[in-house]
C-alpha cells in the first residue's frame, strides 16, 4: 500500500458525522469564559506561564498521539494485508465466510459505538443543565474546570490548531483534564469548592499587591518575560538549599590532618601571613573559591583606602607644606658659603625660655648631629610642632674652638669658625640613603633640599675610603704592621688585594672561584640581606614579632663573630684577621666578644660597589637643610642645653585597685602604672615641657645609658624599672677626639680621605698545627688587645682566657690539685693608652670635601680619636656596667697631647712642622657595647615602657655608622607616628613612603642644578646620582 501520510482529518463517515457530537465540551471554552478567567487569581502573570509552560507540554502530547495513531493505522493495514494474502491461499471459500463475519462484526460495533456516543451526549446534557441551575460557580467538576475559576485564560483548540479527533478517546481526555486541572490547583487559592467569590477577588488583590512589593518598576518587564521569575524562583530555591552560602556544602576536598600539614609546609617555606590565612579559610574554615576572591577584593580596596589615608599619628590634617632652601637668600656662592660657617640652631636666651614654656610644641627632640635633626624633620612634616635640645653648641654634632678656651687669638682668627667633624659620616650606598632622606630635605626647588655628596677618595689610590693597620697582618712578625687599602669596587677589589698581599685565592671573573675572602664576603652579604626584617621586628608589637619566623641576620646577631671567621676561614690567619678589621673598625671589640650582627653590617657597607661618600660642605651642610625645614614648620632647634633629668608625672592613684589586693597576695610589690613623660629639667633648675597630651611626646637620641641611668630620676628607676634586657649590658667606653688644625691643603700635606685605623682587636691569631694528627688549632683573632701598667707603657697579651681552654693549662690545674695549691689569676692591669699599640682612628675632613678650599683657604683639619683611659674614665661592676668620668688634671691631658702627637707624625710625617695646634675634647659617650647581649634583648626597641619617652640613637642599629644612625631615627619617627604592623607589614606604610605620597613635586622655575654648597665636580664624582628625581618618582 506504500508509505500511509497521516493528515489528522481522515475519518470513517460515522466518525465525520458525529464530530460535533464526539468532541468533549470540556476542552472547549468561549470568549466570555476567557475573559473572565482572565481577571481571576493570577493575571497576566500565570497565563503567560501557561503559554510557555503548558501549553508545549500540550503539544507534545498531542503529537505523540498523533504519532501512536498513525503507527496503529499502519499496523492494521500491514494486517489486513497479511490476511488478504492468507485467505488467497486458503481459497475463495474461506475468504468469503470471514468476509460475511467481519462485516457483521463491524456492523455489531458501529451499532455499539453509537449507543455509548448517544449516552455519553444525554449525560452531557444533563450536566449541563444541572450547572445552569446551581448557583455556586465554584461547584464545578473536574470536566467543567474551564466554567470555574481559572487562573488564565486558555487558548481554544482552533488557536492551538490541535487535531480535536485525538481527543475523542476516554484515556487522552483524562490527560489533557489532568494536566488543566494541576494548573487550575496551582494558580488558585481555595481548595473547597464552598469557597466565596470575595474571598477570591481578595486572593488575587494580594497576588497582586505582592507582585507590586516584590519586582516594583520591575514588574512590566517581568510580566512581558515570565522566563524571568522562573529564574529568580530558581534562584531563590537554591539560596534555600544553601547552594550559594560563601561556605563549603558537603565532604571536604582535604581532610583536616592534611591541611595541617600543608599549612605547616608552607609556613617553613617561608610563605607569607597572608596567603597562610587565606589558606587556612579554605583549608579548615570551608571558604569557597569565589568567597576567596570576593575576600581577597574587598581585603585589596580596603588596604588601598588605608594606603592613602594618613594615620592617627599624624597631627597635620592638610597638605605638606612646602618649604625652601635655607640659603634661599644667598645671593652668591660666598653667601652660600659663609652661611656653613655659623652653627646650626641658637643657643638658648631668657626671652627664648619664656618662649618655651608658654609655646604649643608638641614634640621634643634631645640630641645632637645629623640624625636628630633628621628625625624632627620627618615629624616637622607630618604637622607636629617640634622643639630640638641639642646638648652641643653646633647642633650639627660638629666640635669648633669657639668652645675651646686656652686658644691664642692667631688661632681663633683662623680656626674660629672651622668645623671639626668628630662623628662618622661616612656614606655607604648612597642612593639608598638619599632615599631616605629626601622626605625630609625635599624643598620647592630640590628633591634633595641642595645637599650633594662626593666619592671618597681619588682615581688614583682607587677611591680607597679606609686604611687598616692590623698587627701582624701581610707581615712576618705579629709586631710588625702593614696598612691594607680598602679600595671602592665591592667584592673583586678587596678579593684581588687579598689574593695578592696575604695570599688568598684568586677570585674569578663571574664567581667566587679560590678566594676565601670573596667567598665569606659573599656569604656576609646574603645575611645582611634580612637584616631589614630584624630592625622592623623592633617596630611591631612583640606578640607579632613572635610569631614571625626569625631571619638569618636575627639569628647571627646573637652569636659571637669569631665561630663565623673560625669556620668559613679555616686556614688563612691573615685573610680572618683582615675580616675581622673589616667587621668591627670602630670599637676596640675583638671577634670572640663581638656580635656577627654588627660584622656583617659593617662588611656589607665596605663592600658598597662605588664605595663611601661624603656630604659636600660637610655634615653642617645636610644639618642647615634639616634645620630649616624644622623651622619652616613651626619648629626651633635650641644649643647648649645642659640637661639634668627628664620629667615624668606619676599618677597619685593606682591604675587599678585590684592590682594592690593581687601583689598582697603574692608577697610582691604593687603594680604602678608608669608615668608620662613629659620634658626636661636643666642644671640651672628651669622646666621645659611640651605638656601631657596623649599625642605630646620626648624622644631622647642620647641612647639608653644615658636615658635610663644618667637622666632619669633615681626614685623613678628605682620604683619603675627600666626596660627589659638592659641591666645585662655594657656600655662601650668612652672616647677622646683630639682636633688638630693643619696648615696647608690636603694637596699641599698629601693628605688621604681615607680614614686610617690601628686595629689590636683584629690582631693575627696564633694558628698551631697539632703534630700528631695534622690539624690545624685556631687561634684567638685580637689576642693583642693591651692592657696597660701603672708604671711603664709596655704591653702585655691578654690571653689568659684562651690559655684557660689549652691542653698546657688543663696539666697546670691537675698538678695545682695535687699538690692542693689554690689557682691564681693575674690581677687585671689598668687600660692606659700606649703609642703605637692602642686601638686609634685618623681622620683628615678637610680632605673629604671638595668645597672647603673655597670656603677656609689654606688651612686642613684632622680629628684623632682614641678610646678613653682609666686616667679618664672609670668602668663599674654595676647593672648595667657602666663607666663614669674621672675628674682628670692638667698633666694627664698634656700627657695624652704629647703621645697623640707623635703618634699621628710618625704615621703621617709630612705633617711635621704642619701643626698649629692640637685640642682635647671628651670624653664622649658612644652608646652601648656591640655584643651578642645588645642584639638579644627585647627591651632595645623605640618605644618605652615609659608613655610619651621615644628613644633613638645608634644603640637601635649599629654604632659609628652614618646609615646605622639614620635608620635609627627613621624608627624613631614611626614609633612617634604608631603606625600598625598591617601598615609596616603588608601595606609598606611608614612615614618616608607617606611623605612621598603627599609632598608635592619640586619646581623646575630655577636654572641648571639648585644645589647649596657650589662645588667643582671631578670626573670621579659624575657617577654619584647628585641631582635626585622629586619625591613623586621616588
Amino acid at each position: 500500500m506504500g508509505n500511509i501520510r497521516y493528515t489528522g482529518k481522515k475519518k470513517s463517515s460515522r466518525s465525520n458525522n458525529n464530530a460535533s457530537s464526539v468532541r468533549d465540551p470540556v476542552l472547549q471554552s468561549t470568549p466570555q469564559q476567557q475573559e473572565a478567567a482572565a481577571k481571576r487569581v493570577g493575571g497576566e502573570i500565570s497565563a503567560n506561564v501557561i503559554d510557555v509552560v503548558f501549553i508545549p507540554q500540550i503539544t507534545d502530547i498531542v503529537e505523540r498521539q498523533a504519532e501512536i495513531y498513525a503507527q496503529e493505522v499502519l499496523q492494521q493495514q500491514q494486517e489486513k494485508l497479511q490476511q488478504q494474502m492468507q485467505q488467497e491461499e486458503e481459497g475463495e471459500e474461506e475468504d468469503d465466510e470471514e468476509e460475511v463475519n467481519e462485516e457483521q462484526q463491524d456492523v455489531e460495533k458501529g451499532k455499539e459505538q453509537v449507543e455509548e456516543m448517544e449516552q455519553v451526549e444525554e449525560e452531557e446534557e444533563e450536566e449541563e443543565e444541572e450547572s445552569q441551575d446551581s448557583h455556586d460557580p465554584t461547584a464545578a467538576t473536574d470536566k467543567n474546570i474551564f466554567e470555574s475559576s481559572s487562573t488564565s485564560p486558555l487558548p481554544s483548540l482552533d488557536e492551538l490548531n490541535l487535531p480535536s479527533f485525538l481527543y475523542a478517546t476516554s484515556e487522552s481526555r483524562e490527560e489533557i483534564t489532568t494536566i488543566l486541572h494541576d494548573v487550575s490547583n496551582h494558580f488558585t487559592s481555595f481548595e473547597k469548592k464552598s469557597t466565596a467569590p470575595w474571598k477570591i477577588h481578595a486572593n488575587a488583590a494580594k497576588f497582586e499587591r505582592q507582585l507590586d512589593e516584590k519586582y516594583g518598576i520591575l514588574r512590566p518587564f517581568i510580566t512581558q518575560h515570565p522566563e524571568i521569575e522562573i529564574f529568580l524562583r530558581g534562584v531563590q530555591r537554591k539560596y534555600a538549599r544553601g547552594e550559594f552560602s560563601p561556605f563549603r556544602q558537603g565532604k571536604a576536598p582535604v581532610d583536616k590532618k592534611t591541611s595541617i600539614i600543608i599549612l605547616f609546609i608552607m609556613y617553613r617555606n617561608g610563605v607569607k601571613l597572608e596567603k597562610l590565612i587565606l589558606a587556612a579559610t579554605f583549608f579548615l574554615v570551608g571558604l569557597q573559591p569565589w568567597a576567596l576572591v570576593l575576600l581577597v577584593i574587598f581585603g585589596r580596596q580596603l588596604m588601598e583606602g588605608r594606603r592613602k589615608k594618613k594615620v592617627a599619628g599624624w597631627l597635620g590634617r592638610g597638605e605638606v607644606k612646602t618649604v625652601k632652601a635655607y640659603y634661599a637668600h644667598a645671593e652668591n656662592e660666598k653667601a652660600k658659603h659663609d652661611i656653613l660657617k655659623t652653627p646650626v640652631g641658637c643657643p638658648i636666651t631668657e626671652e627664648d625660655f619664656v618662649e618655651e614654656k608658654e609655646g604649643g610644641y608638641d614634640t621634643m627632640v634631645v640630641g645632637s648631629g645629623v640624625d636628630t635633626l633628621y628625625t624632627a624633620a620627618l615629624l616637622a612634616r607630618t604637622g607636629r610642632k617640634l622643639l630640638v635640645l641639642s646638648p652641643d653648641n653646633d647642633a650639627s654634632g660638629c666640635y669648633s674652638l669657639a668652645e675651646t678656651s686656652g686658644m691664642s687669638d692667631a688661632v681663633q682668627k683662623v680656626y674660629g669658625s672651622v668645623p671639626f667633624d668628630i662623628q662618622s659620616n661616612h656614606v655607604a650606598h648612597v642612593e639608598r640613603q638619599q632615599r631616605l632622606l629626601a622626605p625630609a630635605l625635599c624643598t620647592d626647588t630640590d628633591a634633595q633640599g641642595g645637599v650633594r655628596f662626593c666619592r671618597i677618595g681619588t682615581e688614583a689610590d682607587g677611591f680607597t675610603s679606609d686604611i687598616l693597620s692590623i698587627p701582624g697582618m701581610g707581615v712576618d712578625s705579629r709586631k710588625d704592621t702593614h696598612p691594607f687599602l680598602l679600595r671602592a669596587g665591592g667584592v673583586s677589589n678587596i678579593a684581588v688585594d687579598a689574593a695578592t698581599y696575604l695570599g688568598d685565592g684568586w677570585p674569578e671573573d663571574d664567581g667566587v672561584g679560590h678566594s676565601t675572602s670573596a667567598g665569606y664576603l659573599a656569604a656576609a652579604a646574603g645575611i645582611n640581606a634580612t637584616a631589614s626584617e630584624f630592625y622592623m621586628s623592633k617596630l611591631l608589637p612583640e606578640s607579632i614579632g613572635g610569631m614571625k619566623k626569625n631571619s638569618s641576620y636575627q639569628e647571627a646577631s646573637v652569636r659571637y663573630a669569631s665561630a663565623f671567621l673560625d669556620q668559613v676561614l679555616p686556614l688563612n690567619p691573615h685573610v680572618r684577621s683582615l675580616m675581622a678589621g673589616i667587621g668591627m673598625k670602630g670599637e676596640n671589640l675583638p671577634p670572640s666578644k663581638t656580635s656577627m650582627a654588627v660584622h656583617v653590617t659593617n662588611t656589607c657597607a665596605q663592600i658598597s660597589p662605588e664605595g663611601f661618600s661624603y656630604p659636600v660642605g660637610g655634615p653642617r651642610a645636610i644639618s642647615h637643610a634639616l634645620a630649616s625645614v624644622i623651622e619652616q614648620n613651626g619648629g626651633k632647634v635650641i644649643t647648649g642645653v645642659k640637661i639634668k633629668e627628664f620629667l615624668y608625672h606619676e599618677k597619685e592613684k593606682l591604675q587599678n585597685e585590684k592590682d594592690e589586693t593581687k601583689s598582697a597576695k603574692k608577697g610582691g610589690g604593687v603594680d604602678y602604672s608608669k608615668p608620662r613623660c613629659h620634658g626636661v629639667k636643666l642644671v640651672d633648675g628651669r622646666v621645659i615641657s611640651v605638656g601631657q597630651n596623649e599625642e605630646s611626646c620626648v624622644i631622647s637620641m642620647l641612647g639608653f645609658i644615658p636615658t635610663f641611668i644618667f637622666y632619669m630620676p633615681d626614685d623613678i628607676r628605682t620604683k619603675y624599672g627600666v626596660p627589659s634586657g638592659l641591666q645585662a649590658l655594657t656600655e662601650r667606653r668612652p672616647l677622646l677626639h683630639f682636633i688638630v688644625g693643619l696648615d696647608g691643603t690636603a694637596e699641599e700635606l698629601s693628605l688621604t680621605a681615607a680614614d686610617w685605623y690601628r686595629l689590636p682587636n683584629a690582631s693575627l691569631a696564633l694558628d698551631e698545627m697539632d703534630p700528631i694528627t695534622g690539624q690545624v688549632k685556631q687561634g684567638l683573632i685580637g689576642a693583642q688587645v693591651i692592657d696597660f701598667d701603672d708604671h711603664d707603657d709596655s704591653a702585655t697579651v691578654g690571653a689568659e682566657l684562651q690559655q684557660e681552654d689549652d691542653t698546657e693549662a688543663s696539666t697546670k690545674r691537675d698538678k695545682r690539685a695535687k699538690s692542693g695549691t689554690a689557682p691564681t689569676r693575674k690581677k687585671p692591669k689598668r687600660n692606659k693608652f700606649c703609642t703605637g699599640q692602642s686601638w686609634m682612628k685618623i681622620s683628615f675632613p678637610s680632605a673629604k670635601d671638595p668645597s672647603w678650599k673655597e670656603r677656609h683657604g689654606k688651612i686642613s683639619t684632622c680629628v684623632v680619636t682614641i678610646e678613653a683611659d682609666d686616667n679618664f674614665v672609670q668602668q663599674f661592676d654595676s647593672s648595667p656596667k657602666i663607666f663614669s668620668v674621672t675628674k682628670f688634671n692638667h698633666e694627664a691631658c698634656a700627657h695624652v697631647v704629647e703621645n697623640i702627637k707623635k703618634d699621628l707624625i710618625d704615621n703621617f710625617p709630612q705633617l711635621q712642622g704642619k701643626i698649629d695646634f692640637i685640642s682635647m675634647t671628651g670624653p664622649a659617650r658612644k652608646g652601648l657595647s656591640h655584643t651578642p647581649l645588645r642584639y638579644a634583648v627585647k627591651g632595645i626597641r623605640p618605644d618605652t615602657p615609659y608613655p610619651g619617652l621615644i628613644v633613638g640613637g645608634s644603640d637601635l642599629t649599629v654604632g659609628d655608622s652614618f646609615s646605622g644612625a639614620i635608620v635609627a631615627g627613621w624608627m624613631a619617627a614611626n614609633a612617634v607616628i604608631e603606625y600598625s604592623f598591617i601598615d609596616h607589614i603588608y601595606l609598606e606604610k611608614n612615614i618616608t613612603n607617606d611623605l612621598k605620597q603627599f609632598l608635592s613635586s619640586p619646581r623646575s622655575e630655577v636654572k641648571g642644578d639648585d644645589i647649596a654648597v657650589p662645588f667643582k665636580m671631578t670626573k670621579s664624582d659624575e657617577d654619584i646620582p647628585q641631582a635626585a628625581e622629586s619625591s613623586k618618582e621616588e
